[in-house]
């Protein structure tokens, strides 16, 4: 009966200990998990604005470039109506 009470109580503890450890691991999975794809969400996050910004700052040093071109075209089309020229 001695026996039988230990064995009960061993198996008890035993059990206990074991799923105790199985929701530690379980924890610690699921908190490196979310951990990781918070940082991998981010980074990606990140990477996709500063594309976005350098695609939006080459489209304005594009655009200003050719408003440039356009004015400095205009302006040489008016200077060579008034000295009778046909281009530089």
């Amino acid at each position: 009966m001695k026996n039988l009470l230990m064995s009960i109580f061993l198996v008890s503890i035993l059990t206990g200990c074991g799923t105790i450890a199985q929701v530690w691991e379980t924890g610690t999975e699921v908190v490196s998990n979310t951990v990781d794809t918070v940082v991998t969400g981010t980074s990606d996050l990140v990477t996709a604005i500063g594309t976005d910004i350098v695609e939006t700052g080459a489209f304005v040093v594009d655009t200003g470039a050719g408003v440039v071109e356009g004015i400095s075209e205009r302006v040489d089309e008016e200077t060579d109506k008034l000295d009778g020229d046909e281009g530089n």
